[in-house]
């Protein structure tokens, strides 16, 4: 299996080769993990060398697609985002830049079902703030609005199914 991390704002392809083998970025590496005494702790062995680390969840970032881990390892603390291939490609599909046109029209990325509209007739809204959010292959995915500007109308409702390139809301 294929993961995407970034550490610390640099992002780099970590597979899983095997059971005690991985690439990360194209080099290859054993490793052995074993949990420490308490939950958070691990004892990581990368290479033959051994590294005693501990691992804590941190508040998701608002704009991140995946919870953020805050990794303690030899006196320094690193944030971490890992995401799996399958959901780092639906974020893309769903990135902004494919969610609208020209005219003002935000327009549904894929196939899915609407879950919430997040906006009303005639609110304003600045660019990035979420507008609607739609289930596509069991996650959801939070359309952000591409440019600042008026919420003209919706096209939309919840629960109701839509196609890809459908017109969910017009923004002016």
């Amino acid at each position: 299996m294929k993961y995407f991390t970034e550490i610390d704002g640099e992002l780099f392809e970590v597979e899983l080769l095997d059971d005690h083998s991985l690439s990360v970025n194209g080099e290859v590496f054993d490793f052995n993990v074993q949990q420490g005494n308490r939950p958070e702790n691990f004892s990581l062995i990368l290479d033959g060398r051994s590294h005693q680390t501990w691992i804590e969840s941190i508040k998701q970032q608002k704009n991140t697609a995946a919870p953020s881990l805050r990794v303690h390892l030899h006196g320094f603390d690193y944030e971490v985002i890992c995401e799996d291939e399958r959901s780092r490609q639906l974020r893309q599909f769903a990135a902004v830049e494919s969610s609208h046109d020209e005219e003002g029209y935000l327009i549904a990325p894929m196939p899915g079902l609407v879950l919430q509209i997040l906006v009303e007739p005639g609110q304003q809204v600045n660019k990035g703030d979420g507008i609607v959010i739609v289930e596509a292959m069991k996650m959801e995915n939070e359309i952000r609005a591409p440019q600042a500007g008026e919420i003209k109308s919706i096209h939309v409702k919840p629960k109701q199914t839509v196609e890809k390139g459908e017109i969910l809301v017009v923004i002016n």
